[in-house]
């Protein structure tokens, strides 16, 4: 009978062979062995797949290489939770690398989890560092807690990426949308989640990055204004959220930024008629004003970057 496998590895990747290498050393340094490595290749030119076919002969640990045309981030997740064997899934991107006691460190805090508790559970969160050890962002208020993604972030006020590891079969009932480009928020897919499920939450760092110059964080109102129809999309979902304990900044931080990418797609007004589901309309009104300054902003950010 084959192993039942506790948790994927899951990397997509795009000519990024140069910074792969610190996450397959940083995989071979664990001692917890029950997991794969399924590493998405979008689409690279560079010598990627030779790099790792290398590393799969080496045999130290079970390797799955795939290549699909370049279709961005949120179809690779797709393709790897299709094709994951783990219990868990944990996306590890190129730029990141794992620590040396994650996998068990991961392993003991689902086992926090009841097996009565794990059917409303999406999975455990832990936390992210920079290279010199300083966290991403904000530690969680408690070493050991259960939330969700939307009121982790919204009530308790938790900043910075995060290391969610998500149970395989919930990530398979939420894909990423891909019909609306090639970027799609990861929070999109998250915020659905939190509305069935709740996260384990603990303070261990489970993985390091180090941000590039060419990455998603680094061109986030570029990649937003490029990619208009799924940041309404998440900026709608996030001003309709029901039941839960959401602080009034993140409400009034939603709504602007709603009307401020819809004033970029200019149907502001046709955009909050959209939203059916918020009952202030004065306070989206008032909310129009901030949110075309922030428009003019990004106008002049991107301008002076064209240049």
């Amino acid at each position: 009978m084959e192993k039942k496998l506790f948790i994927t590895l899951f990397t997509p990747t795009y000519n990024r062979s140069s910074l792969l290498g610190r996450v397959y050393e940083s995989i071979k340094k664990q001692t917890y062995n029950n997991f794969e490595w399924i590493i998405m290749d979008d689409g690279s030119t560079d010598n990627t797949k030779s790099m790792v076919e290398d590393w799969i002969r080496e045999g130290d640990f079970d390797i799955r290489y795939y290549y699909q045309e370049n279709s961005g981030k949120g179809v690779s997740i797709n393709r790897g939770v299709e094709k994951a064997r783990g219990e868990l899934f944990f996306i590890v991107d190129s730029d990141d690398w794992l620590s040396d006691d994650a996998l068990e460190s991961i392993c003991h805090a689902w086992q926090s989890v009841t097996e009565q508790e794990k059917p409303f559970f999406a999975g455990i969160c832990g936390l992210c560092a920079y290279k010199d050890g300083k966290i991403v962002g904000t530690k969680f208020p408690f070493d050991s807690m259960t939330s969700d993604p939307i009121e982790i972030r919204t009530f308790y006020d938790v900043r910075g990426d995060k290391s969610e590891v998500f149970r395989t079969d919930v990530l398979k009932q939420f894909p990423f949308p891909e019909n609306t480009g090639k970027f799609v928020p990861e929070g999109l897919i998250w915020n659905r989640i939190a509305q069935k499920y709740k996260m384990r939450y603990v303070n261990n760092i489970w993985k390091y990055t180090e941000y590039q110059a060419d990455g998603l964080s680094a061109k986030s109102i570029e990649i937003r204004v490029k990619n208009l129809d799924v940041t309404l999309l998440y900026y709608r979902e996030l001003c309709e959220i029901k039941n839960k304990q959401v602080k009034f900044k993140y409400k009034l931080r939603a709504v602007i930024n709603y009307c401020r990418f819809s004033l970029h797609k200019r149907e502001l007004l046709k955009s909050l008629n959209n939203l059916k589901g918020f009952r202030n309309k004065p306070f989206l009104i008032a909310s129009i004003p901030i949110g075309f300054f922030l428009y003019c902003k990004d106008k002049l950010r991107i301008r002076g970057k064209l240049l």
